[in-house]
């Protein structure tokens, strides 16, 4: 078995835990190969994709952003990931530095995947069509905190003119990140659905809707006083103008994640959420 490491330079304890994860990894009889520039964009993020294609297994070591990343180009390779947690929470994370004995596991292929519903999210323009994919969620957001305006069909129905300080379309494994902050509900991650949570709305549709997998919201932004943004999974913000049509559906791909403990989802979220009060 070939596993790729990546740890997130940033995140001061990953060398060091990356290297212990090597180091027990070979000594279970694997190969091991170290991947940097994952985390970056363009030419270094394509070598290390390049790299990812001979290998069977990615471990990620790094936060919830870290992992996040990683497992959105393991989807797109179809690579399974395991997530070493460096960072705070670490939702997404298999594994916490105390358990890496359990690593052993992977060569004698005591482990099992979760598949994780991914998002994709187009985006329509008068010049292109540029497409973005998330693990978590996709927000649209207003500067200076002013009011947006936008329309949304649900399915191919008719549009609704929406007030709100922006909205959010979450998958279940982004339940836990910002949409449970802005009041969207707790979603199992294996589940299938998107939950759509608008952000401090004004007007009296003020919940979070959890949609089937295969429904298509389609979101037309009106002129607006200030600029808009959308942000996919915390990436650079990308300005939205009056005419633009964002179409949220299911992605065909997605993530694979390995877990190596018999700790459920409400094990973890409980402990998680403890641990951070």
């Amino acid at each position: 078995m070939k596993i790729a490491i990546a740890p997130n330079p940033v995140k001061k304890q990953a060398p060091s835990l990356a290297e212990e994860a090597a180091r027990l990894l070979v000594a279970s009889g694997c190969e091991t190969v170290s991947i940097s520039g994952m985390y970056g964009e363009g030419a270094q993020r394509g070598e290390a994709a390049k790299l990812l294609r001979d290998c069977d297994v990615l471990l990620a070591v790094g936060g919830d952003g870290t992992i996040i990343s990683a497992a959105k180009l393991a989807a797109e390779l179809n690579i399974p990931l395991l997530g070493l947690n460096a960072g705070k929470l670490g939702f997404t994370a298999g594994l916490e530095p105390g358990q890496m004995h359990l690593l052993s596991k992977l060569i004698k292929g005591r482990w099992h995947e979760e598949r994780r519903m991914m998002l994709e999210v187009s985006l329509y323009s008068e010049e292109d069509q540029r497409r973005f994919y998330a693990l978590n969620d996709a927000v649209v957001s207003a500067e200076l905190a002013k009011i947006v305006e936008y329309r949304m069909a649900i399915g191919g129905n008719s549009s609704y003119l929406y007030r709100a300080d922006g909205f959010l379309v979450a998958t279940p494994t982004g339940s836990t990140a910002y949409s449970l902050s802005a009041g969207g509900p707790v979603v199992e991650p294996t589940l299938d659905c998107m939950i759509y949570t608008p952000i401090c709305p004004h007007s009296l549709f003020n919940r979070s809707v959890a949609f089937a997998p295969d429904t298509r919201l389609v979101v037309d932004i009106p002129r607006n006083r200030g600029r808009l943004f959308l942000t996919v999974d915390g990436a650079e913000p990308v300005e939205l103008r009056a005419g633009d049509r964002l179409v949220f559906t299911r992605a065909r791909r997605y993530a694979r994640f390995i877990k190596l403990t018999n700790n459920s989802f409400y094990d973890i979220l409980n402990q998680k959420l403890l641990e951070n009060q």
